[in-house]
Parts: C-alpha cells; sequence; structure tokens
C-alpha cells in the first residue's frame, strides 16, 4: 500500500521551517510522492534529515528564501510557524503560488495590526495600547486600568508575555517584552478573567470547517504558556455556538477563502461573552493539528494541507468525526541538569497514547519554563470520555521519569 498522491507527486513543495513541529509536513509530503525543499535557521535543525533537500535559511528571511524557490522551481511554498507566514506569502505572491495574501499574512502576524482590524469589524476584543519604549508605560498606566498583560506584537509561544498588576512591575515587563518583538513594538491588553481556550478549523471556499474547540488549563502568573488542552471543551450550547460564530466573523472580516485557523480566545466568567485573543493561519503547534485532529476527527489535515500549497484543492472536506475526546498535556520537571530520561518507549505502549516526548536529553538542561517554547515535554492522548483521557495521563505520568545530576526518577510536576 502506498500513500502516493497522483495529483501531487513529482511536485516541489518548500516547507519554511525545519523544527520538531514541522517533521510530520516533511514526512507526510514525501509520502505523497512530493519533493520535498526545507529551510531553518539551524543547520542542525532535526527536518534536515527528513526533506530531499535542505538549505540553512532563517524562515524570516525573503530575500534568500525567495531565491531558493526560484532556483529550485517549487510549485508551492508552506510553513506551520508563525514567524514564517509573512515569508511564506511573500514567496507565494512574488512567484504566483497557492498561498495567503500578503496583508492576510500580516494582519496574522501582528497583534496590533490584528487588534485593529478586529476592533473594526465589531469583533469583542480586549482594549489596547501599544507602545515601543518602557517611557510609553506612563502613559498606559494613565490611559489604562491594572491589571494587564503585556505582549510582543509580533512573536508566537507566549514569549515575552507578562501579568502586569503593580505599576512598578510595567516598565520592567514592557522592556522584556521588547526583547522579544522583532519589530520592537508591545502591545498593553486589559486582562480579562474567564477560561481560555482555543479552535482549530480548516475553511474551504469561504465556509468554516471546525475540527475541534478546547479548553485549557494555563500556567500560574505572571507568565501565560499552556499546561493542557482539553477537547471538547466543556462550554455551554450557546457558549459553544457564538465561539463557532466567532470563527465565521474572523473569516468573513478577513475574506478568508481557503487555509487553516488556529484561534485563540476567552469566555468571560462574569457574562459569558466569548473575546478574541489572537488568531494565526497556521494550525496548533505541539503536534495537536497533524497528530491530535487527525486522531479525533478521521480527517488528513497535514496531507490536505500540503495538496493546498500544491494547488490541488479537494473538492470537499469530509465531515469531521465527533465522540472521541483528547488533550495536549505538557509534562513538566524541575530545573537542573538531565541525565537519563526513562519510561517514554513504555509510555508509548499504553492505549489511548498517540505521542509522548521528552525533549531534554542527557546533558541537557531544564530551566524555569518562562514561555510555551521552554516547557520540556508533551504528551497527546485520546479517549472515549474525559475520565478516560485523564487516567491515561496520570498513568504516563507515573511512567516518565528524569534522572538528574543529583536525583535518580524525578516525576512531572
Amino acid at each position: 500500500m502506498t500513500d502516493i498522491d497522483l495529483r501531487v507527486a513529482g511536485k516541489r513543495l518548500l516547507i519554511l521551517g525545519a523544527g520538531l513541529w514541522q517533521l510530520e509536513y516533511l514526512r507526510r509530503a514525501r509520502a505523497l510522492g512530493v519533493e520535498t525543499w526545507a529551510t531553518d535557521w539551524s543547520p542542525s535543525a532535526v527536518g534536515r534529515s527528513e526533506a530531499d533537500h535542505f538549505e540553512p535559511i532563517d524562515v524570516t528571511d525573503v530575500t534568500h528564501t525567495l531565491a531558493l524557490a526560484r532556483r529550485a522551481r517549487v510549485d508551492g511554498v508552506f510553513t506551520a510557524a508563525d514567524v514564517a507566514v509573512p515569508t511564506a506569502a511573500a514567496v507565494a505572491t512574488e512567484l504566483g503560488l497557492p498561498g495567503y495574501s500578503l496583508d492576510l499574512a500580516a494582519v496574522a502576524t501582528n497583534k496590533r495590526l490584528m487588534r485593529e482590524r478586529t476592533r473594526s469589524a465589531g469583533i469583542r476584543c480586549p482594549e489596547f495600547r501599544c507602545v515601543s519604549s518602557a517611557e510609553g508605560a506612563r502613559t498606559v498606566a494613565e490611559q489604562m486600568a491594572l491589571p494587564v498583560i503585556v505582549k510582543p506584537v509580533d512573536n508566537c509561544s507566549s514569549r515575552g508575555v507578562r501579568f502586569v498588576r503593580a505599576p512598578l512591575e510595567l516598565a520592567p515587563s514592557i522592556d522584556e517584552a521588547l526583547t522579544q518583538s522583532r519589530s520592537r513594538e508591545v502591545i498593553v491588553e486589559t486582562f480579562l478573567t474567564g477560561t481560555e481556550g482555543s479552535i482549530e478549523a480548516l475553511v474551504h471556499d469561504g465556509e468554516v470547517i471546525i475540527l475541534g474547540v478546547c479548553e485549557k488549563t494555563k500556567s500560574a502568573l505572571p507568565f501565560r504558556f499552556d499546561l493542557e488542552l482539553r477537547y471538547p471543551g466543556a462550554y455551554d450550547p450557546a457558549v459553544q455556538r457564538d465561539i463557532e460564530q466567532l470563527a465565521k466573523q474572523i473569516v468573513s472580516a478577513f475574506a478568508i477563502e481557503e487555509g487553516i485557523l488556529h484561534i485563540e480566545f476567552l469566555v468571560s466568567d462574569q457574562t459569558n461573552e466569548v473575546s478574541l485573543i489572537e488568531f494565526a493561519v497556521r494550525g496548533c503547534g505541539s503536534k495537536v493539528v497533524t497528530h491530535l485532529m487527525p486522531a479525533l476527527t478521521g480527517i488528513d489535515v497535514t496531507g490536505w494541507l500540503i495538496r493546498r500549497a500544491l494547488g490541488v484543492r479537494d473538492a470537499g472536506i469530509p465531515s469531521p468525526r465527533r465522540g472521541l475526546h483528547g488533550a495536549l498535556h505538557f509534562l513538566m520537571f524541575p530545573q537542573g541538569v538531565v541525565s537519563a530520561v526513562r519510561g517514554v518507549d513504555s509510555a508509548r505502549l499504553v492505549p489511548g497514547v498517540i505521542d509522548v516526548c521528552v525533549e531534554a536529553g542527557p546533558g541537557d538542561v531544564i530551566g524555569q519554563v518562562r514561555d510555551g517554547r521552554s516547557r520540556p515535554g508533551h504528551l497527546l492522548v485520546s479517549g472515549q470520555t474525559a475520565d478516560d483521557v485523564q487516567q491515561t495521563i496520570a498513568r504516563v505520568r507515573d511512567l516518565v521519569r528524569v534522572d538528574y545530576a543529583d536525583a535518580v526518577g524525578v516525576a512531572a510536576v
């Protein structure tokens, strides 16, 4: 049996990003018969060996990426990395390939532009101000009531995101966020209280196909990264309708005809109103789109995205299968120098486990987790009920252990 798809076999696809979360796209493309060209800022990116061709090019470098695309005579360009979305759009626009417009790519990767457009479209979102220096903290403090959330306008994985409760914390938090912003701009938003969640959806001919809606467990303040995503979220039916309506509002407001959406939202504790936090025109990371969504819905999301990038539009998208529960759970461990990781292979054999990974290995240092990218491990699980999922997570947490230079068999915290 072969996965080769004659509609795309032999075509050349440029994939921007060859890190851990891009591996499945590289593997799936090659399985379909596609010739893959991959780029990454790191010459030792883990996906290097999975691609037919690899070039160590920073995914934000439009000039060199475009030169490679011309030289390789690619038929399509794709990325699952948020920072590479504008680069992919630039290549697609310049070479007449399928892809998002430059305008949509800019709006979807810049929180200021996104907030301005969503507010104009009447989509509920937090009050916000933008600053380009810590000196702006005084103006923000005069105009906005604390607490607030401080974010770089153009980064992802919660890098540089901080909760600020006291006025004296504002300037240092803005300074730190500025170091994580490529454009040296920071957005300061009203801190909303409620249940946070996210939507994974495909858009086909302007129609929204919801793959999954989750609810999240977040880290302790002042940081704001995810600890667990549970599918489906346990929302009241009326709230669920509002959440799905939010996806439709975004597609309409931004004229999105084809592609994928990752939408983060918050349901207010006080009013049950749904507010947009942000959205992206790429799928959720940590293998949610490549592994968890196919397991829960039966839809080959990765294959659909690859075919779309190469100009092959499927006649339609099958209705997602419903009924299963699932979760992305992050494995957190104490700080220290790792000497060994044990139990991962056994954990992968537990029924219901889709994937389990501890990124740290012997000699690596697990430090303080301050954002999404520094989380040391993750686990993807499916089950018939929410209780099944949580029981499987508990079994895996019992199995996976990290040895440190000064301690043996430390469990996840």
